[in-house]
């Protein structure tokens, strides 16, 4: 993502999910990003400027520091938009269909959704590595 020119760099697991990103979030200690505060990134799909909020949730020593945050579609990211009042985008329909979300991307099914953005960052010279990354995922019973 890009702020005056300069690139911040954020990873996540679930690529297709950033057409839903409303910020992108540092540790209020990282000194990495303290020039960035009260400044916005641009989103590369949707041109939505996305505010950088600084946040404890972050890990500040894993991957880059720099956290998409996506508040309808994570509960940890739920919890950075309520305190930094951040927009809700709900980006998926109850069948796993996207919706709010720009061509080409609107009606896709999710997995079909997530090799279309991967592409569409390559294609935008904005894609830099994939990683094995173990998380836990949890399951409701």
């Amino acid at each position: 993502m890009d702020v005056l020119g300069e690139e911040v760099v954020v990873a996540t697991t679930r690529v297709e999910t950033m057409l839903g990103d409303t910020a992108v979030a540092v540790h209020p200690q990282d000194q990495r990003y303290q020039h960035l505060r009260g400044k916005s990134v641009l989103h590369p799909f949707t041109s939505r400027l996305l505010p950088i909020v600084f946040d404890e949730f972050v890990d500040m020593s894993f991957g880059t520091g720099a956290v998409k945050i996506t508040p309808a579609h994570d509960q940890n990211d739920y919890e950075v938009g309520m305190r930094h009042s951040l927009e809700f985008i709900n980006i998926m329909d109850d069948s796993g269909l996207l919706v709010n979300v720009p061509q080409p991307f609107l009606g896709m099914k999710r997995f079909e959704a997530r090799k279309a953005v991967l592409q569409a960052l390559k294609d935008k010279g904005l894609f830099k590595e994939i990683k094995d990354n173990p998380m836990v995922v949890p399951i409701c019973r």
